[in-house]
C-alpha cells in the first residue's frame, strides 16, 4: 500500500543539525547521528523517547526496534550499513572477497572491551561461530548458516569460507552480527548446552561490548542510560545517550516541549499534532524521511477468491494508494508497489509505483471480466465452475 515516513523531532537549540546524518531508509535517528552529533551548548546528553520497552539486551538477542537503537551503540560489528545504505568496514580495518565463496577480514587493532580487556581475533572468530552452535542463538543463526568455516590466518586476520556464493553476505551477516567477548560468552554457551534456555534469554547486569557507548544503567521498562566510551576510535561528542520508555504519545510530546527529552525518536501519532507543536515552539524542528519498510495487506491465498492472481491484481488496481498516503497516513507516507523502498536508491526500481496505478475502478472491472467473474444485481460471482470451499488444515 504505502512506504511510511519516519518523523523525528528534535530541539535545534540544543543540537547542531549540520552534524546529524541521514541514513537511507531510516532518517536522522541512526547510529551515525549519535556518534557524530555535536551539542550547541552545555547540554551534552542525548535524551530520546521510546513507546515500547526493549526485550533482553545481549549480543545474541534482537531486542526489537527500540532496543536495537541502544545495542548497536554498545556492540561493534565488523561492518556497518553506511548512510548511503551500503556496507562499509567498521571494526574491520578491511574486508575483501578473494573468490566468490571466501571473505577476508582484517580486524582493527587497539580495540578494547568495556571491561578493559583487548578485543582479539579469537573474539571475532567466536562471534561469527557462536550463533551457529546448536539452537542456542535462533535469532542470529540464519545469518551464519552459509558459513562453512572461519579460520584465523594471521594475528588480526580471518578467512571466512562460504558454502555457496552470497552477494548479500556483507550486508546480511557482517553488518548484522555483533562482536561479543569470548571470555564472557563462551562459558555461557557451554553452560547452556544441556539446558532448554537460549543465549537470547541471558543478560548481564551491565552488558559488555566494545562500541562507542557503554551501559551505565538498564531498567528495561523505564530507562536505559549509556555513556560515551572514551577509549573508542570513534568517541562520540556527547556525554550520554538516554532512552526513556513512555508508551503515551501525548506525554512524549509534552516531554519534548518541556525539554525532558530533546529527541522525539519514536512517534506513532497524528502528524498534525507534531506540526502544531513545531508551530508553537520555534526551538523544535521535524525531520521526515522515507522508511525502509512498507505497509501491506496480506491475503489468505489458500482459499478463493484470493487464490486467483487475476482477482488479486484487480484488488491491487482498484486501491488508491495516493489517497491512503494522503488521508490514512496524513501525508506521512508515499504510494508503494514494491517491497523495496525508494529510500534504498541502489536497489529500488524508479517509478515502479506508477506501473500499476491505483484507484482505477474500470481497469479492475475489466480484469475481473476477462477472468470470468460476473456482476449480477450488484453482486460479484465466481467464474463458472468455481466454488468457494473452506480448506481443511492438517
Amino acid at each position: 500500500m504505502v512506504h511510511p515516513k519516519n518523523l523525528v523531532a528534535f530541539n535545534q537549540k540544543v543540537w547542531d543539525e549540520s552534524t546529524m546524518q541521514v541514513q537511507a531508509g531510516i532518517g536522522i535517528r541512526n547510529f551515525w547521528t549519535w556518534t557524530n552529533l555535536k551539542p550547541k551548548g552545555a547540554q551534552k546528553d542525548v535524551i530520546v523517547n521510546s513507546v515500547a520497552p526493549p526485550t533482553n539486551l545481549s549480543p545474541f538477542n534482537i531486542p526489537g526496534a527500540q532496543g536495537s537503537w541502544a545495542t548497536e551503540l554498545v556492540w561493534d560489528r565488523l561492518m556497518r550499513i553506511g548512510p548511503d545504505g551500503l556496507p562499509r568496514p567498521w571494526a574491520a580495518e578491511s574486508v575483501t572477497r578473494p573468490t566468490a565463496t571466501t571473505v577476508e577480514v582484517v580486524l582493527r587493532s587497539g580495540m578494547m572491551w568495556h571491561d578493559g580487556l583487548p578485543v582479539t581475533i579469537e573474539d571475532a572468530k567466536f562471534s561469527l561461530e557462536a550463533p551457529g552452535y546448536g539452537d542456542k542463538s535462533p535469532m542470529y543463526r540464519p545469518f551464519v548458516s552459509n558459513i562453512a568455516k572461519v579460520e584465523i590466518t594471521g594475528p588480526m586476520k580471518l578467512l571466512i569460507t562460504l558454502k555457496r556464493p552470497d552477494a548479500a553476505f556483507l550486508v546480511s551477516s557482517l553488518s548484522k552480527l555483533n562482536l561479543a567477548p569470548m571470555h564472557i560468552w563462551a562459558p555461557i554457551f557451554e553452560d547452556l548446552k544441556n539446558k532448554p534456555e537460549t543465549a537470547e534469554s541471558i543478560m548481564e547486569k551491565l552488558p559488555i561490548g566494545s562500541g562507542p557507548f557503554k551501559f551505565v544503567s538498564v531498567k528495561l521498562t523505564e530507562q536505559i542510560v549509556l555513556e560515551a566510551n572514551p577509549e573508542h576510535w570513534a568517541k562520540p561528542n556527547v556525554s550520554r545517550w538516554i532512552m526513556r520508555i513512555a508508551p503515551n504519545i501525548e506525554a512524549s510530546l509534552g516531554a519534548l516541549k518541556s525539554g525532558e527529552i530533546n529527541f522525539l525518536t519514536d512517534y506513532t501519532g497524528d502528524p498534525e499534532l507534531l506540526t502544531s507543536l513545531v508551530k508553537s515552539n520555534p526551538d523544535i524542528k521535524v525531520a521526515d524521511s522515507l522508511d525502509i519498510g512498507f505497509r501491506f495487506i496480506a491475503y489468505n491465498e489458500r482459499r478463493p477468491p484470493f487464490n486467483d492472481v487475476a482477482f488479486r491484481r484487480a484488488l491491487s488496481a482498484v486501491m488508491d494508494r495516493e489517497a491512503m498516503a494522503a488521508d490514512a497516513y496524513g501525508g506521512a507516507a508515499v504510494a508503494a508497489n514494491s517491497w523495496i523502498s525508494p529510500a534504498l536508491s541502489f536497489w529500488a526500481s524508479p517509478g515502479i509505483e506508477k506501473r500499476v496505478p491505483g484507484g482505477n475502478l474500470e481497469a479492475a472491472k475489466k480484469m475481473l471480466k476477462d477472468a470470468g467473474y460476473v456482476l449480477i444485481n450488484g453482486e460479484l460471482h465466481y467464474p463458472p465452475g468455481v466454488k468457494e470451499t473452506t480448506p481443511v488444515f492438517q
